[in-house]
């Protein structure tokens, strides 16, 4: 078996690492770590889990004395670039410290001094980066929405003009600590847009793509689950079926996405790491219609951090996410 830990285990998105680990046949958590509930069982914060697992609180210098291969950092953004340089194991980062390449545009977006300049991470996305993802001893974890928008488009980059991304998010993307947590009838039968110009994943995105994109994310009346519509300016007469075909193309030996062909239903994608694309129609304005839907938990989160780890310690790349 080969050790891990979680730092960070007791928000929503360290839960979801908890349950994919402890049914992962190749890795032992070790490590739990959480602040706020170290000694607690994890059932008594999340009363659906059916293990016997604590949470725990060791030190970084007691960690470095498991021997662990490989931690998880679940942590709030400018936590990550204080711990990474202490840890003497392979890690995968969900926070955004290390999501660009230019710090410096990381302390601009985030208004956070960044701690760790000398290291570099690979950009955890499987399906463009899995050689990266391989070798690295840093992984940094995408953002839910950069996931979701950067897959709907990127095999078509090279004949975009222009994207608008409208997205939708269940409202745990905002974290246990927002107030649609701690108050459900904010979103109940409501969609509440925010950010509307400005989000944070946009700026993520940008790197990954060559041409101008706009975005604006919603929450909606669920806990999990997000759909991105993009809205696609082509150059040239490519069609439908040209479109789509680059797309199945693109993405034939990614074992969790999957081209549809129908308007994807968020239904089918909640609770798994797959991402589904579909739509693919086109109007008078040479404007392609594609849309996507995953869980932002676990494809937009913990899944795909889950995915890299695979990676990463030589697994089958599904292993505890089928």
């Amino acid at each position: 078996m080969h050790k891990v830990g979680i730092i960070g285990a007791s928000g929503y998105t360290g839960y979801e690492l908890i349950k994919i680990l402890s049914r992962h046949r190749h890795a032992n958590l070790e490590v739990l770590n959480s602040e706020s509930l170290a000694g607690k069982q994890v059932s008594e914060a999340y009363p659906d889990f059916g293990g016997s697992a604590k949470f725990t609180n060791f030190s970084i210098d007691e960690i470095n004395g498991m021997d662990l291969e490989l931690a998880f950092l679940a942590v709030p953004h400018g936590v990550a670039t204080k711990i990474v340089p202490r840890l003497k194991c392979r890690v995968i980062d969900l926070s955004a410290d290390y999501r660009f390449r230019d710090s410096s545009e990381y302390e601009r977006i985030y208004k956070v001094e960044h701690k760790d300049r000398g290291n570099q991470a690979a950009y955890g996305l499987p399906e463009l980066f899995r050689g990266d993802i391989m070798h690295a001893t840093l992984v940094a974890n995408p953002g839910c929405y950069a996931t979701g928008m950067i897959l709907s488009s990127f095999p078509i980059k090279g004949i975009s003009k222009y994207a608008v991304f409208d997205c939708k998010s269940g409202w745990s993307g905002a974290g246990k600590s927002s107030p649609y947590a701690k108050d459900h009838s904010l979103s109940k039968d409501n969609i509440i847009a925010y950010n509307l110009v400005n989000h944070r994943h946009r700026f993520e995105v940008r790197q990954f793509l060559p041409f101008p994109l706009s975005f604006t994310p919603h929450i909606i009346d669920t806990f999990q689950g997000m759909m991105i519509t993009a809205h696609i300016i082509l150059e040239g007469k490519a069609s439908a079926e040209d479109v789509k075909g680059m797309f199945s193309e693109f993405y034939k030996n990614s074992r969790f996405v999957k081209i549809v062909d129908c308007v994807p239903d968020l239904h089918a994608v909640q609770k798994t790491n797959e991402i589904h694309i579909g739509g693919f129609e086109i109007d008078d304005n040479s404007q392609i219609l594609i849309v996507s839907v995953l869980d932002n938990l676990l494809k937009g989160a913990s899944g795909q951090a889950v995915q890299n780890m695979n990676i990463m310690l030589g697994f089958d790349e599904a292993e505890g996410l089928c």
